[in-house]
């Protein structure tokens, strides 16, 4: 190898470069701050759902999964949306549009129940307040991306509402929406986390 050719690979070598990265964009006070309430209020969500649960049933429900889908299906109640880790395929966007999706659901499922059965005001408060906090998030992280749409599920649940025949029914339902509500209470509190500490989706 010529001596000109061996020169720029010895510095390379011995005099390497300082490689300087661009630092993690850090999320706006405003996105730190509508995450950390939405998070404080699923929790609050998950933790008031037992007492809500011992005021509004009595029964004591088969617990084998297969027999509580098939209760759930014949009560019209439907799957919560899945919150997936953050990854390329499910992006801080579509994660905090599940988020709404179901808190909108469980508003719904519950504005049903409450016809029927008591102890379910303050989580529907609550569900009110995180939906709330959520669509700020959305606007914080995305201006304009807020969900506006408050009332495309209004007879969404009519279904439900119509197999609702009597007290087992009622209790059953609210069993079962109740113990939903406090997984994906769950789920949204590991959701929030993974995006406050996710920096790089912050503009």
């Amino acid at each position: 190898m010529h001596a000109h050719a061996v020169f720029p690979l010895l510095c390379c070598f011995l005099f390497p470069r300082e490689i300087r990265t661009a630092p993690a964009a850090a999320h706006s006070p405003a996105l730190r701050d509508a995450l950390e309430r939405a998070r404080v209020l699923a929790d609050k969500i998950s933790k008031d759902v037992p007492a809500a649960y011992a005021e509004g049933s009595t029964l004591d429900l088969p617990q084998q999964t297969g027999d509580l889908q098939m209760m759930a299906a014949a009560l019209h109640i439907p799957p919560a949306p899945v919150l997936k880790p953050l990854s390329q395929h499910f992006d801080m966007d579509t994660c905090v549009s599940r988020m709404a999706e179901g808190v909108r659901m469980f508003q719904g499922l519950l504005g049903v129940l409450s016809t029927r059965l008591g102890g379910l005001d303050g989580l529907r408060a609550d569900l009110r307040d995180l939906l709330a906090q959520i669509a700020k998030v959305q606007e914080a992280a995305r201006p304009g991306g807020a969900e506006t749409d408050r009332d495309r599920d209004r007879d969404r649940w009519a279904g439900m509402a119509a197999g609702l025949h009597g007290d087992y029914e009622a209790q059953a339902a609210a069993q079962l929406t109740l113990t939903q509500l406090r997984s994906f209470a769950h789920d949204v509190i590991r959701s929030l986390r993974a995006i406050a500490a996710h920096r790089t989706l912050a503009r």
